[in-house]
């Protein structure tokens, strides 16, 4: 029997980078799976994320909300109350909402993110969540209890290292990298996760098939350090065993988590370069692989058709290029641009590729239209902005939205770098807010609010180009994509401010942002 709403599964792959897929035109067969799986899928070649790294971004498609608006941009942070998450707004119509997430900035850190779900299953920290999923033994039972209990004391000790800038440095001295890594689960844990994953699923069909479910799922095995299985270094770098050097490099680079996110001091030389790019690989097959037992217990549920399965990542990663490794500070392709794909036939074409620039924010709009939930917050409706639209292509799209990308940076980290690289934090401009701008077939970047690079991302994906000196050929362009991404700051801003008091903003004292906001037609 159909269940009256459909079930909506959001995965989310960690630190996942696009072009590093077999079905974005890779040319290693890395992801199988998902190539198979988005075959009856509309996939989108050009999602946007909203930011470069992980808090900035899950803000966003939690709340449909741009960073500067929703605010949660730092790991201090917390969402303001007044947002609601789209785990509440399912869970108020009628969901079951449940998390499995192996990110510690998402499920350990109480920043918000949290909010909604009727059951969270944290696989990070000290101690990770146990499922209570229909009948378990005794002794499984007691174990859960226990966790439960230690968690209570362990929790608070671990969100302060997303406070403390000095507990941050202490965790980045090599001595103790392997223990938070490995020992504290600092990734997770991607085959128990997606065990009861599958687990899960079987569950809630066999108990709860008449009432819908919104499973949101976080996966980091693409996430530094690279510990793949030793079966899956030995097919994907088969030089490793071999060459000790190369191994050397791997395991002492799993160590120096400064320089995970770090711009680049020295670059990699050729060895480097390419045992990082050939382990990411590993870590991206694995996972692949080990997300064909979800596919196969949705698909043996029966509850397929009438699942919407979103994939998508919060952020690429960086590997040397463009003077950085890891993610959080620039807004380059290699970290904006996200896989994403939809599995939803009914209202997403099998087979269908969209090309135009899209906002991974638009998730949110997307799952409350398919959900039947009608919501209209910031002049934005979750009809006009739900991603049903961009099926029939770049002129059905809402008429003024911009494809927007944030680079607000980690300050806790800058503050480390402070300590240990100062000179770095000038040289490459770490303080700096960073945003781009997509818009037919162009992208200008703008640093500390000032124009910084424009490429021509059609004939150059990779960025290699800035073109932002050749004003004969491209000034007018710059200049008006300027003008439109200033002028959306200026009404981002001004959603914030009415965030911030919870209401609405007297603007009589600043007559200039006044006029301004009326001639965007934002207030009458």
């Amino acid at each position: 029997m159909r269940n009256q709403k459909p079930n909506i599964i959001l995965l989310v792959l960690d630190t996942h980078r696009i072009e590093r897929m077999s079905m974005y035109g890779y040319h290693k067969d890395t992801t199988p799976v998902l190539g198979e799986f988005s075959e009856e899928a509309t996939v989108f070649d050009w999602g946007i994320s909203t930011a470069p790294w992980t808090i900035p971004s899950h803000g966003s498609l939690f709340t449909g909300l741009y960073p500067t608006v929703h605010q949660t941009t730092q790991s201090f942070k917390k969402l303001p109350d007044d947002i609601p998450t789209l785990a509440e707004l399912l869970a108020q119509n009628g969901y079951e909402t449940v998390a499995f997430c192996n990110n510690p900035l998402v499920g350990v850190l109480d920043n918000g993110f949290r909010r909604g779900f009727n059951r969270f299953y944290n696989y990070s920290g000290t101690i990770p969540d146990i499922p209570d999923i229909g009948d378990e033994s005794t002794l499984r039972r007691l174990q859960r209890q226990a966790n439960a209990l230690l968690q209570k004391a362990t929790a608070p000790i671990e969100r302060q290292f997303g406070r403390s800038p000095l507990l941050l440095k202490l965790a980045t001295m090599p001595i103790f990298v392997p223990i938070w890594s490995r020992s504290f689960n600092f990734k997770g844990n991607t085959q128990r996760s997606l065990r009861d994953i599958s687990d899960y699923i079987r569950y809630h069909t066999s108990t709860h098939r008449d009432k819908p479910l919104f499973m949101f799922i976080n996966m980091m095995e693409t996430h530094l350090p690279y510990y793949p299985p030793s079966s899956v270094l030995d097919k994907w770098v088969p030089y490793l065993n071999k060459d000790r050097e190369a191994r050397s490099f791997l395991h002492k680079f799993n160590t120096e988590s400064y320089r995970w996110m770090a711009p680049m001091l020295e670059p990699f030389n050729e060895m480097q370069e390419r045992v990082l790019s050939d382990v990411y690989d590993a870590e991206v097959a694995y996972q692949d692989r080990q997300l064909r037992r979800v596919f196969r217990a949705l698909k043996r549920s029966g509850q397929l058709d009438n699942t919407m399965v979103i994939v998508t990542s919060d952020h690429g990663e960086s590997i040397g290029e463009h003077e950085f490794m890891g993610h959080a500070f620039v807004v380059y392709n290699e970290l904006v641009r996200v896989p994403f794909f939809i599995r939803y036939p009914e209202m997403f074409p099998a087979g269908k590729r969209v090309a135009h620039y899209v906002s991974t924010r638009r998730i949110f709009h997307t799952v409350l239209e398919v959900a039947g939930i009608e919501r209209e917050a910031y002049g934005e409706s979750s009809k006009d902005l739900s991603l049903s639209r961009s099926v029939g292509g770049p002129e059905k799209e809402p008429e003024n939205e911009l494809v927007v990308a944030e680079g607000f940076p980690p300050l806790n980290f800058i503050n480390v770098m402070e300590m240990t690289h100062p000179d770095a934090v000038e040289q490459f401009r770490l303080r700096k807010l960073r945003r781009a701008v997509y818009k037919n077939g162009r992208k200008l970047m703008m640093v500390g609010g000032q124009p910084d690079e424009f490429f021509d991302i059609e004939k150059d994906p990779f960025e290699t180009q800035n073109l932002i000196d050749d004003q004969l050929t491209y000034g007018s362009d710059i200049v008006k994509m300027q003008q439109e991404l200033e002028d959306w700051v200026v009404v981002a801003e001004a959603h914030r401010d009415g965030v911030a008091t919870a209401g609405e903003v007297d603007y009589s004292n600043n007559p200039e942002l006044l006029e301004r906001l009326r001639g965007l037609g934002y207030i009458e």
